[in-house]
């Protein structure tokens, strides 16, 4: 009896160890595996980061943001600190990548010459220096349309016309119903620009009030054909019902994805096809679904956050992304942990540990806040005393504040002394 009974025990208590085993070596086994690719999970599983063999390769990326050149006096720091933070996170950046800051504006004025920006040179090469490079873009606004010739000018440049890809209906169409919306010329940049940007492996579709973080250059989207997009705030149960239903309007599929963001990071490819389907979504909402009042603004914040004329941009990226995911199975994935971070996380640990990549300015009162900086509140503030203060908040501090005490040329050598470094 005794020699039945032992092994019997001996096997009620091997098998579990053998699953526990077995479990524990899979782990390791995956976890070797994620290691040697740079995989980083699973908050940021959508990023692929620096290794050895990566940095030997050559990566190729761009930062793109229109600026309105006639409101210079309103964005020039928002560029000045954008610019800065560019040149910071470059000092972590593998010898052999190559981010360029891309800037769609109507003039090359002397504010980016004496940055060191070349006007409409498309990158060459791979082993290009980084460069700021300014595309003369004719924003919405100013895209006349002649009384007599029906004709709209269309070109800040006529000699450099293949720069743009531009739908002529469509850019009159946008001139008509658009071109006194504020955001259409960040959408518009994307979808006309493509050959001013299609070179690179990645880009990052970004708003000017924005920081690069140092881990910016450790990462890249882990599907090289893919996109990753920040945090939007515009959704409600209301808002969702009614873009599903306005989708089956247009008949566009909808997968019911909310809350997606103006900051896109990866391929070329798809923010053009996103952009150019935002577009078309836009001329629908504007022509179907907000009455005149709600369009000229009259009407201020009262259906916040349920129905709002000024998101419109945000609609038409919702309808773009949830109808293209389906029709054209495009790989676009919500990384709001890692795009339009907050300013104001006070956190010495977060950016680092969580791989915050682009840190932007919300409408807040708290440091830091665009607002008070503009008002000159942390013209006390020495960015010395910042740099001992990892967090995001100090971050965007020290960077806003130095852009502010250094000239432009003294931005634009930071900038050359960087390159300098970049010549393979």
């Amino acid at each position: 009896m005794s020699l039945s009974i032992a092994p019997y025990k001996h096997r009620k208590l091997t098998i579990p160890f053998l699953i526990i085993i077995i479990l524990i070596g899979t782990y390791l086994l995956v976890q070797t595996f994620n290691s040697g690719l740079g995989i980083i999970a699973p908050a940021n599983k959508y990023l692929l980061k620096q290794t050895s063999q990566l940095n030997s390769s050559f990566v190729r990326r761009a930062i793109l943001v229109f600026y309105p050149t006639n409101q210079e006096a309103h964005y020039l720091s928002e560029i000045r600190w954008l610019y800065r933070s560019w040149i910071e996170m470059m000092k972590y950046e593998s010898k052999n990548w190559r981010t360029d800051l891309i800037i769609y504006t109507e003039r090359y004025s002397l504010s980016f010459q004496q940055l060191g920006c070349i006007v409409n040179e498309i990158r060459k090469n791979e082993t290009e220096p980084p460069r700021c490079r300014i595309f003369l873009y004719l924003r919405i606004s100013n895209r006349k349309i002649n009384s007599v010739t029906n004709h709209q000018t269309i070109f800040v440049d006529t000699n450099k016309k293949e720069l743009f890809n531009i739908n002529i209906p469509r850019s009159t169409l946008l001139y008509r119903h658009l071109s006194t919306y504020g955001y259409i010329d960040s959408v518009n940049i994307i979808a006309e620009g493509y050959p001013t940007f299609k070179y690179y492996d990645f880009i990052l579709k970004t708003d000017i009030d924005v920081f690069i973080t140092k881990q910016f250059a450790k990462f890249i989207p882990f599907v090289h054909s893919g996109l990753l997009v920040g945090r939007g705030g515009y959704s409600s149960d209301f808002n969702n019902r009614r873009l599903a239903r306005i989708a089956r309007d247009m008949n566009w599929t909808h997968q019911g994805i909310p809350n997606i963001g103006s900051t896109w990071y990866g391929s070329p490819y798809i923010a053009q096809r996103i952009a150019t389907l935002t577009l078309d979504a836009m001329l629908h909402l504007y022509n179907n679904e907000f009455a005149r009042a709600e369009r000229e603004q009259k009407l201020g914040t009262l259906l916040w956050p349920d129905w709002h004329y000024g998101v419109l941009s945000m609609y038409g990226t919702h309808l773009a992304v949830n109808h293209l995911l389906i029709s054209e199975k495009l790989n676009v994935t919500k990384a709001d942990q890692l795009l339009d971070q907050s300013t104001t996380n006070p956190d010495q640990f977060d950016l680092e540990k969580n791989n915050r990549l682009h840190l932007h300015c919300w409408h807040t009162e708290k440091k830091f806040s665009k607002f008070q900086f503009k008002l000159g509140q942390y013209n006390q503030i020495h960015p010395r005393t910042l740099l001992n203060d990892s967090s995001a908040q100090a971050y965007a501090m020290r960077m806003a504040l130095e852009s502010g005490l250094m000239s432009l040329e003294e931005l634009g050598q930071r900038l050359r002394d960087i390159s300098s470094n970049r010549t393979i």
